[in-house]
């Protein structure tokens, strides 16, 4: 299809130059995997997979793993971490090219970089497992979306009422769907009252927020996930 290739071709000029502050976020994925590992299960494929940070919070030799990266100079890197690996299997390509089942299917702040998003959550549902997951993180909220947003390669924020549209149009079954993350809100919010998207306040700004993390915890659940820096979607097979 054409807007696939066309896709996959914005894909290629994306650097990934963002990977390397937010890879030290580790008190973030710690909590973005304390919300979703109930639904990684069986045989997995990660689209996006980036620097492959988030390999060590799922993979074990039991379960069989694919890697999709349509970025030739992120593969590369995937390649010389994971080709001696055998349940690991490399693809570079996009969803399109792909025809095997999965049981989870995962896209870990991936989707915003597709320009056509409803096309691909229908293609990878198509290839999940009776009962399987599709289970997406993204940035939460188009009204804080900043010149950072486009500089990283995004085409977009989410809102949870975006999901909630989807998933009904297409009668597909959404058994998660929540905010999190509320400190990280207030600064992107910041960040875009005050531009500020420089590297150098992007790395300190990271630093401070993911100290922070575990206070955005304890506040999630007080006030009940109503917003955050980040959503969760998770869409089961029937």
């Amino acid at each position: 299809c054409g807007f696939y290739s066309k896709r996959v071709e914005k894909q290629m000029d994306y650097s990934g130059w963002e990977l390397e502050y937010f890879d030290r976020s580790t008190n973030f994925r710690n909590y973005e995997f304390e919300l979703i590992s109930k639904y990684i299960k069986g045989k997995i494929l990660e689209v996006g997979p980036g620097s492959g940070i988030n390999l060590k919070y799922y993979a074990d030799s039991e379960k069989d793993i694919v890697l999709l990266e349509t970025n030739k100079k992120i593969f590369k890197n995937l390649h010389d971490k994971f080709v001696n690996e055998a349940n690991i299997k490399l693809i570079n390509s996009d969803i399109n090219t792909i025809d095997t089942k999965f049981d989870t299917i995962l896209y870990l702040d991936v989707l915003e970089h597709i320009e056509y998003d409803e096309q691909e959550i229908l293609k990878s549902y198509s290839l999940l497992n009776n009962g399987g997951y599709l289970v997406f993180v993204v940035p939460a909220f188009q009204f804080l979306f900043t010149n950072y947003d486009i500089s990283v390669g995004h085409y977009r924020r989410y809102n949870n009422s975006f999901f909630k549209k989807f998933s009904k149009n297409n009668n597909i079954n959404c058994v998660e769907l929540k905010y999190f993350d509320c400190f990280g809100f207030f600064f992107i919010l910041a960040a875009k009252l005050f531009r500020s998207n420089e590297k150098k306040t992007i790395n300190l700004g990271t630093f401070i927020w993911n100290m922070l993390i575990p206070v955005s915890k304890f506040f999630d659940k007080i006030i009940f996930n109503s917003f955050g820096k980040s959503t969760i979607c998770v869409l089961k097979k029937k």
